[in-house]
């Protein structure tokens, strides 16, 4: 990929935005999600391979396609579907959802303090926030370091109890902080080829372009259109 560790991505074109539902799951399926999580032994160097920041990778090193969303820049790949959201109300562009198959990936960016200490509160936040609304949440091992497995209620369509179930990764650069929440089948299958494999490459491979301004640590950093795709009206 780019001139710096990167792992290769998967040549990609760029597929037409669409909308992704995830799935909810079963009380079995999902106690299993929190009860399998553990901690690994192996310590884990959250950025070793990525996710990046600008200053640390050469992208005209090479004549991969690439997204740019702002300060977000992400490398698609076929079959992926994208979509931003934002709030109505103030058009402020607040996440980027990644869609494949059943599953998806939404990122969200935050502005950190240069000590780096802030995705260990929001691994404690998250926790705490899941107990709150009747789910369960506990810190495992992943392919970034700590995250955060959850198991949210929902109610089904004929009202019967569904579980949502996501898992949370955290990952800080130079001031900002990058949220991957995983969903769907990737969200619970693991071992060899599970589907969340395909998220995992994909989030590697984001580069981070944050600007100066002056912000609060854990502030929401907006996402915008790529240029020449805005809204009209």
């Amino acid at each position: 990929m780019f001139g710096r560790k990167a792992r290769t991505a998967t040549e990609a074109k760029r597929e037409q935005v669409e909308a992704f539902e995830d799935e909810p799951t079963t009380d079995d399926d999902a106690g299993d999600l929190v009860e399998d999580a553990s901690d690994s032994e192996d310590a884990i160097v959250p950025r070793a391979d990525g996710p990046f920041d600008y200053e640390e990778v050469a992208l005209d090193a090479d004549d991969i396609e690439r997204i740019t969303f702002g300060p977000l820049i992400i490398t698609p790949f076929e079959g992926l579907g994208l979509q931003l959201h934002g709030n109505p109300d103030t058009g402020i562009v607040q996440a980027l959802l990644a869609t494949f198959e059943d599953s998806g990936l939404e990122l969200a960016l935050f502005a950190a303090p240069r000590s780096g200490d802030l995705a260990d509160e929001l691994r404690v936040e998250i926790v705490e926030e899941a107990a709150q609304g009747g789910g369960h949440a506990q810190e495992a091992s992943g392919p970034f370091g700590p995250e955060v497995r959850r198991v949210m209620p929902v109610d089904g369509p004929e009202g019967e109890q569904l579980f949502h179930v996501s898992r949370v990764w955290l990952v800080e650069g130079p001031r900002w902080l990058l949220r991957g929440t995983l969903m769907g089948q990737a969200a619970m299958a693991e071992g060899e080829d599970a589907p969340s494999d395909v998220f995992v490459e994909f989030f590697r491979n984001v580069v981070v372009r944050r600007d100066e301004a002056p912000r609060v640590p854990g502030e929401l950093i907006q996402l915008a259109f790529p240029e020449g795709q805005e809204p009209q009206g």
